[in-house]
């Protein structure tokens, strides 16, 4: 037999929390000393001790774990829960990790204000018009702003993979161009195509096929520097054409000339925002 020490040790457990599992029935002692109340322990108690810590680790709710060890799950079952609860945790860490650079890149744009990071440069910025483009694409509606990047990168996934599946050929560089109807944001991936490509090429690939307008003015610059660095890119670029006397005058545009996702700080786009 094993002391409530010993087995508190073995199992990776405190012993207060193996006093509380007996106090709810998940985890009773093999015996307990009717004069002095020690609890002991057998060794053939740790399998249930591990199914009971793996849940409690990966989330499930003590009754839950209750539940669970009561019913008897096969392994097999019990692996498979296991399974997809790790994968949701996962899922849960990158949305929480992605949320944490969105705070910490919001915070250095905090404490630089008016500057640009060390890691990203801007080009020059001047005034061009900005010529009507093919596109096939494919778009969403985004209602918060900080969901812009969970939602395009995604969707540049989707179009890249349509377009190298209809065997289409791109006319230029990917795009993104964002436009606001209402209180909404329509994000949309796209790339360039020739005349070449019609609808029904469009939508055999799952496409849609648009034409962005031509703009008569606009103000851009080229960032150099890691795709994190775009808020703060456009940041600058608004602060400019503010101080331009100019205001924004339609949908604004972003052209990836570099984009390797192995290398995502050193990432080549340019910013195009038509103005008036």
């Amino acid at each position: 037999m094993l002391s409530i020490g010993d087995f508190a040790r073995l199992a990776g457990v405190s012993v207060r929390m193996l006093r509380h599992y007996d106090a709810l029935g998940l985890l009773r002692p093999a015996r307990v000393d009717p004069s002095s109340g020690y609890r002991s322990y057998s060794a053939g108690q740790l399998d249930r001790a591990n199914r009971l810590v793996a849940l409690k680790d990966l989330g499930f709710t003590l009754e839950d774990c209750g539940r669970l060890l009561e019913d008897d799950v096969p392994a097999e079952q019990l692996r498979g829960m296991l399974r997809l609860r790790r994968a949701e945790l996962a899922e849960q860490i990158q949305a929480d990790r992605a949320r944490l650079e969105q705070v910490e890149r919001r915070l250095r744009m905090i404490e630089k204000e008016h500057t640009m990071s060390s890691s990203v440069t801007l080009d020059v910025f001047r005034e061009q018009p900005l010529p009507a483009v093919r596109v096939v694409r494919r778009s969403s509606r985004v209602t918060e702003g900080q969901q812009v990047g969970e939602v395009v990168g995604p969707l540049f996934g989707q179009v890249e993979e349509a377009v190298r599946g209809a065997h289409v050929e791109p006319a230029g560089p990917s795009m993104g161009h964002y436009t606001m109807e209402g209180d909404e944001l329509v994000a949309a991936a796209a790339y360039p195509v020739g005349p070449e490509v019609g609808e029904a090429e469009a939508s055999a690939a799952g496409l849609e096929l648009a034409e962005l307008e031509a703009q008569p003015r606009a103000l851009v610059t080229t960032l150099r520097g890691p795709l994190g660095g775009i808020g703060e890119a456009w940041q600058t670029l608004s602060r400019e054409v503010e101080s331009r006397g100019l205001s924004f005058a339609g949908p604004c545009r972003e052209v990836y000339h570099v984009a390797d996702l192995d290398d995502p700080d050193h990432w080549v786009i340019e910013l195009q925002q038509p103005v008036a």
